[in-house]
């Protein structure tokens, strides 16, 4: 009778091994009928992410994942093409800036700024007049630049609380880009007319309020962007100069483009800024910089460049033969064929991918 009883055991053990066994290949066969999990599992070579069509959109990294803004709002995607989470917000001309977990989101040319931390709302912001630049740091401090009635100008700062905690008027010069330090510093372009004369005064403006704002350099022409350097100090770019500063103010180098107007800049790798040139044969010159202003590389392309990104030590350029990967010394590493519609393109964070932006969608492609 006890064999019996230890018979039966050993029948029903084995009936529940095979009910476990069909039951996981049940589940391993759902699993990977599931698009999703085929996409969290297996990495395609593109991945596509529709949106509305007949929009200007582009895109800024934000961490691992990827931002792509547009009029209506944003999309935060990862490196799979899935959404992590969207942000409705109706602006005319969206300008967008990321610093550690926070999003701004400014209405160029209207009145309104907002902040995010993530998908929640942190703070708003409302100017009396049009917003001309907006810049964030990464403490969630927000300048904005507008005009203003009797002046030419007037950069406001704002804490991550939307409370205004500075008010600087340029004065006799109207304002063109700003930034903002991870010190909560302010820097400031004043655009100055001469004549027939047009150049800019970089200005570094105290915003304790205890010292008068000081011009650190007038420089010929208009400066297109102005940025702090990760270490302290600034960059200048105008249409023919990039002008580097110290963090006392003091001139650390230049670099003169020989007479080529350069049509797209990237200058947030350090050691790796990259202009663009047009050669004026539909080619494009693409020349990197390192951090202090020696020439690591040059290269032509081969066709004219729609855009270009720059991710530490890769640059990609996309054309109309495709997009091209090269090294900071113009070497190029590999062509990948992303199809005809590229608007633009931007490199994910883990450099393993880029998001290619066309009329109706972008798609998420592998770099090779």
């Amino acid at each position: 009778m006890k064999e019996k009883k230890g018979t039966l055991k050993n029948v029903f053990s084995k009936k529940r091994i095979v009910a476990v066994v069909i039951l996981f290949a049940l589940t391993l066969v759902m699993m990977f009928s599931n698009p999703e999990f085929q996409k969290f599992l297996f990495r395609p070579d593109s991945v596509s992410v529709s949106f509305q069509p007949g929009m200007n959109y582009y895109s800024v990294n934000y961490g691992k994942e990827m931002l792509i803004v547009g009029k209506e709002g944003i999309r935060s995607i990862d490196n799979r093409g899935r959404e992590v989470f969207s942000l409705v917000n109706n602006v005319t001309e969206p300008g967008v800036a990321v610093k550690n977990s926070y999003i701004m989101l400014a209405d160029m040319g209207g009145t309104q700024g907002y902040l995010y931390k993530n998908d929640k709302l942190v703070s708003q912001i409302k100017t009396e007049r049009e917003i001309l630049a907006a810049k964030l740091n990464k403490n969630g401090y927000i300048a904005v630049a507008t005009s203003e009635l009797g002046y030419k100008g007037v950069v406001n700062i704002f804490d991550k609380s939307g409370k205004e905690l500075f008010k600087w008027h340029s004065g006799s010069g109207y304002i063109g880009d700003i930034d903002i330090s991870s010190k909560n510093e302010l820097a400031a372009v004043q655009i100055m007319t001469d004549k027939e004369k047009v150049y800019s005064k970089i200005m570094l403006v105290d915003t304790s309020g205890k010292k008068d704002a000081r011009c650190i350099a007038e420089v010929d022409g208009i400066v297109l962007k102005l940025k702090y350097k990760t270490g302290g100090g600034l960059i200048a770019v105008t249409d023919n100069t990039v002008y580097s500063f110290k963090k006392n103010g003091k001139q650390q180098f230049v670099i003169d483009f020989g007479g080529k107007t350069p049509v797209e800049c990237n200058i947030e790798n350090e050691n790796n800024m990259v202009f663009a040139f047009d050669s004026g044969t539909n080619n494009t010159i693409l020349e990197s910089y390192s951090s202090r202003g020696k020439l690591r590389g040059r290269l032509e392309t081969d066709g004219e460049v729609k855009s270009f990104d720059v991710n530490g030590e890769c640059i990609l350029a996309a054309t109309i033969n495709g997009v091209y990967r090269f090294s900071p010394s113009g070497k190029e590493k590999g062509k990948i064929d992303a199809g005809q519609d590229i608007k633009k393109i931007k490199i994910f964070s883990g450099r393993d991918e880029f998001l290619s932006l066309g009329s109706a969608s972008a798609d998420v492609i592998k770099i090779k």
